[in-house]
């Protein structure tokens, strides 16, 4: 598996933007830390960002009073809210991914014998106490 294109994420932002408002936005946003690339493709502006610096929270912490002090404003209806929460959501398992490099099965076995070996060890203090009691009498 590519480690880099699993790190790099790409916003993609749909909105009329200015012309005159076009070079000094990007120059912005570049600036930022994470921001890999930027460009404005019509009416599009285009964000590649690095997940190990920042992510798509920070990314929109970060660039949206840019944006609205271009005079652009993102839509902040249900639905486009839910995406970002979903994307957040997948980014930051991502992120936990890539800052644990022995993955989610290996901590998923650990819990498991974690469970398997509480369950024995209860069986086990379960059967000593009922031959303790057998022996009493």
């Amino acid at each position: 598996m590519n480690t880099k294109s699993s790190k790099t994420r790409t916003l993609i932002l749909a909105t009329a933007i200015p012309k005159c408002e076009k070079e000094p936005l990007l120059k912005c946003i570049q600036i930022e830390e994470g921001i890999l690339h930027s460009k404005i493709e019509g009416n599009r502006l285009v964000i590649q960002y690095d997940l190990d610096q920042t992510s798509l929270h920070e990314l929109l912490l970060k660039i949206k009073p840019l944006l609205e002090t271009s005079g652009i404003k993102l839509n902040d209806n249900f639905i486009n809210k839910l995406k970002i929460k979903f994307i957040c959501f997948i980014e930051t398992n991502q992120r936990d991914n890539i800052n644990n490099p022995s993955g989610w099965h290996l901590r998923l076995q650990n819990i498991y014998l974690g469970l398997v070996d509480h369950a024995l060890e209860n069986r086990e203090i379960k059967a000593t106490s009922w031959t303790k009691s057998l022996n009493k009498d």
